[in-house]
């Protein structure tokens, strides 16, 4: 479990990208429970329509450039191959996305 040593610097760099904002926010609604790629992109894409570019565009977005980076900051658990994905929250992470969210919508 990483999210602890989470930094500000590495907490302001998660959340300074709305798709990565969009992305931990739809995780936190399941909590611990692992969620696969394709209901995560689906929840992206509904969170962010009507600007949302084609759902392919997302899952590519997503797969290969939001998840990897939160996986390597330790804010989620990302199995590639599974095909699924786990938040890990970390305090700062959360008061910090927490403040956004109403922003974001």
């Amino acid at each position: 479990d990483t999210a602890p040593s989470v930094t500000p610097d590495t907490a302001f760099a998660a959340l300074a990208d709305s798709r990565r904002r969009t992305v931990l926010a739809a995780l936190r609604e399941h909590g611990d429970d692992p969620v696969d790629v394709e209901t995560l992109v689906d929840r992206v894409v509904s969170r962010e329509a009507p600007s949302t570019p084609t759902r392919r565009h997302v899952h590519t977005s997503v797969v290969n450039v939001a998840l990897p980076k939160l996986h390597d900051w330790g804010l989620v658990e990302y199995d590639s191959v599974q095909q699924t994905v786990r938040y890990d929250p970390a305090p700062l992470v959360e008061g910090l996305l927490a403040a956004t969210e109403n922003d974001d919508r």
